[in-house]
Formats: structure tokens, C-alpha cells, sequence
């Protein structure tokens, strides 16, 4: 779209909304309008503010508070957008099924606590990260909806799960790392007849530093995740289990506590979602575009313009004007530049302690 079509676009849209809507675009308190619902100003600045409390988030996005601003009432414009479209789709979610998925994004970032302090820092608020977790559901399954009647081979499906059996066969193990056979059997003994004392006997004895202190405990593996004479113990013994192994590092006491087996048709709408990413991101966007343009975005200009392509506020075109006047500096917004704002973090945590069975 030229600027000039873009000015007389927006002029018109500007018409029609005071046109159905009173003046509620013309009131100073209106950031947006999308449909039939407003988002105050109030309600965006209150949310910028609480976004800007962390100390780290405040000096990494001090820089440009305008932009920061616009990103935030982006997320809330595609809030009130996903929310028309999943609803139209008969789609819902529920308190479970946020927890379920904030659970296991908090597991990739150390813990929910890591990752409310890890949002906080990129400027979302700890108590908007649940808010934000609910959005991800809701497009992951609007995504599903639009796709359901895709075709993926059965053996793109099957070769998909065979390159990421780790993450759909996995073991939860302790060991003790020893240097000699013979201390190796005279521990399995111990802990065969006192499986308890498994803890006290790792702190003591192994000489793994990736594990003693937490009792010999790894984290839950897949395979790859070991050097192969390790692995194939894990692998070969049912949980509960002791047995011993030989590596590079020394001998293993080992006991396998739990294995969680995900079978290929469990594992199906994972991986429809994986195959076909691009495919579900392109329909959501498509999805949300139709919803803004049949019921109507619209932008206080002091706060900048909806851009449709990206589903984002952008910069208002100087040349458009503005509905109310533009704020001064100590006004209602707190004036002047300010942080600008970053997406939720991305799931990926740090790598967990090495510990001497792993590659």
C-alpha cells in the first residue's frame, strides 16, 4: 500500500469507526479498538509500567519506551484478535490445560520461578506470564483446527519419530561412579539391600562432580544423551532395578527409577505440529488478518497504527494526523522514550551440570 492510499485508508476507517462507535476513538482514554471492545489507555500504560518494574528489564529496554509501548499493545490487539477467532472455532481452553503447558515450558527453563524471573527480565510482568501461556494454547489449537485436514504421510510421521525417539523414550536414573570392579559390586550390594541409603552412598563415594551432591541423580534422558556402554544399561534394565556398567570414567552403580515410553501415536499431534510449522503459522496469521479486517483494528494514532501484514503496531505516518493530541512529556503516559518491549522467553534452558556418563 503507497502512503498515499495508506492516508486516505486510514482516514476513512477513522470515518466509519466514530461513525458506529460514538467517540470513543476520540476519547484521549482509548489506545484501541478492536471490534467492539476498547483497550484504554489506562490499561496500556499500567501494563507497560508493571512491565518496566524489573530492574534488568528497565535498563535493557529503557531505550526506546515508544516502542516498547507499541510491541505491548501489539500482544494485547492480538489477544482480543485470537480470542474472535478461536471462539468462532469453538475452541477453549481451560485452567489445566495452561498449567499443563506453562509446566512444561518451566521445565526447559529451570522451574516456573526461573522462568517468571526470566519473563520479568524481558519485560513481562510474572503475573502475566499465565495470560501469555493461555495465547499459546489457544494458537497451538487454532493451529491444529486449520490444519486438521492436512495430509502427512504415515511415513513422514514414523521417520520424525524415529530421529526424535529421545524425546519419546526416556529413562530417570541415579548412579555412583567408582573407580574399580570390585568397589562397583561391593556398592551395588549395599544399595540392593538398602536401596535408601542410594543417596548417602553417591555423596560419599562417587566421583562423578556432575551428580554426588544430588545423590547421583541425572536428569531424565533419552538416547544419545550417554556413551553407549552406559546406555544400553540404562535401556536394558526394567525401573526399579539395579545394574553396574563400565565406561570410560570408571565403574557405574546404577539404578533406573522410571522409564516414560511415548509411542508414535501418542506422539501424533506433536508431530503434525513439527511437520507442518510453517504451514500452521502461516494459517494462524491468515486466520487472525481475516478477523482484523472483517471486524475492524483500530489504532489511536498518538500510540501508532496497526499494520495489518504484520499483525504489529508500528509508527503512526506523521502525514495521517492524529486523533488527540500528542502526549508531552510528565503527561498520563510518564512522557518521553522509553523500553522497548521483547517477545516471552523462548523455551531452551541451561544445559544441566555435565555429568561423567554423558557424551
Amino acid at each position: 500500500m503507497t502512503r498515499t492510499s495508506r492516508r486516505l485508508a486510514s482516514a476513512a476507517l477513522a470515518v466509519l469507526l466514530l461513525s458506529a462507535c460514538g467517540d470513543q476513538l476520540a476519547n484521549p482514554t482509548s489506545a484501541a479498538v478492536v471490534g467492539e471492545d476498547s483497550i484504554t489507555a489506562d490499561q496500556l500504560q499500567e501494563r507497560v509500567e508493571r512491565g518496566l518494574a524489573d530492574p534488568q528489564a528497565a535498563q535493557q529496554l529503557g531505550g526506546d519506551r515508544t516502542g516498547y509501548q507499541q510491541e505491548v499493545l501489539g500482544q494485547l490487539v492480538n489477544r482480543e484478535l485470537l480470542e474472535v477467532a478461536t471462539d468462532r472455532e469453538g475452541i477453549s481452553v481451560t485452567d489445566g490445560d495452561v498449567e499443563a503447558e506453562l509446566q512444561r515450558i518451566a521445565e526447559e527453563n529451570g522451574g516456573v520461578e526461573a522462568l517468571e524471573e526470566k519473563a520479568a527480565q524481558s519485560g513481562l510482568p510474572r503475573e502475566e506470564l499465565r495470560n501469555v501461556v493461555r495465547d499459546v494454547v489457544l494458537e497451538q489449537q487454532l493451529g491444529d483446527a486449520l490444519t486438521e485436514d492436512v495430509d502427512i504421510p504415515e511415513a513422514d510421521l514414523q521417520a520424525s519419530y524415529d530421529q526424535n525417539i529421545r524425546n519419546f523414550d526416556q529413562v530417570d536414573a541415579r548412579h555412583i561412579l567408582l573407580e574399580d570392579e570390585a568397589s562397583a559390586r561391593r556398592v551395588l550390594d549395599l544399595v540392593k539391600a538398602d536401596p535408601d541409603s542410594f543417596p548417602t552412598l553417591a555423596a560419599d563415594l562417587s566421583i562423578d562432580p556432575g551428580s554426588k551432591d544430588a545423590g547421583g541423580e541425572l536428569p531424565p534422558s533419552g538416547r544419545g544423551a550417554f556413551v553407549a556402554p552406559f546406555e544400553e544399561a540404562l535401556f536394558n534394565t526394567p525401573p526399579g532395578e539395579f545394574t553396574i556398567a563400565q565406561t570410560g570414567f570408571g565403574w557405574h552403580v546404577i539404578q533406573v527409577q522410571d522409564r516414560v515410553t511415548t509411542t508414535l501415536e501418542q506422539a501424533r499431534q506433536d508431530l503434525r505440529r513439527q511437520l507442518l510449522g510453517e504451514q500452521r503459522l502461516n494459517a494462524v496469521r491468515e486466520r487472525l488478518r481475516d478477523v482484523a479486517a472483517e471486524i475492524g483494528v483500530t489504532v489511536n494514532p498518538r500510540f501508532g497504527e496497526w499494520d495489518a501484514e504484520q499483525g504489529a503496531i508500528v509508527p503512526s505516518d506523521p502525514a495521517d494526523g492524529a486523533l488527540t493530541p500528542a502526549p508531552q512529556p510528565g503527561a498520563e503516559d510518564g512522557g518521553g522514550d522509553g523500553p522497548a518491549d521483547q517477545q516471552a522467553p523462548q523455551p531452551g534452558a541451561p544445559a544441566p551440570a555435565p555429568s561423567a556418563a554423558s557424551e
